[in-house]
């Protein structure tokens, strides 16, 4: 797999608010108003559930079409939170536009779990950071 590398400056008029260049894209973050931020940018999470969202669309659209399964337009909600020992939950719910008869949803579903956003938040992973 390709390595992705992301750069993230903090921006002085806010302490939550950054702005990352990934891949030549500048992506905005920040926090809600209630967490002391300025609202202006979607949460981290609301990236994170984005990512997990976008990559399950495009990995089902491909296999669906690989499938010859008919599925129209994917909506796709998520649903975080945490569990007692701080881990998190992620609650994805899969709509399809055009109906799709319960043996293909039964392949979606399989495939669903295989999107590589997926294995990134349920795997064995780490994170490892040092200083430069």
């Amino acid at each position: 797999m390709k390595q992705h590398v992301s750069l993230v400056r903090s921006k002085i008029q806010n302490k939550y608010y950054t702005e990352s260049k990934v891949s030549g894209f500048f992506v905005e973050s920040d926090e809600p108003i209630a967490l002391g931020g300025t609202n202006k940018a979607p949460s981290p999470i609301d990236l994170m559930n984005s990512a997990l969202a976008s990559c399950t669309a495009m990995y089902l659209l491909n296999k669906a079409e690989e499938e010859n399964i008919t599925v129209g337009e994917i909506k796709i909600k998520i649903i975080v939170s945490r569990n007692e020992d701080q881990s998190f939950r992620f609650e994805r719910t899969l709509r399809f536009e055009h109906k799709v008869p319960e043996n293909e949803l039964q392949k979606l579903l399989l495939f669903a779990k295989k999107t590589p956003v997926t294995k990134a938040l349920t795997k064995g992973n780490q994170v490892i950071t040092t200083v430069k």
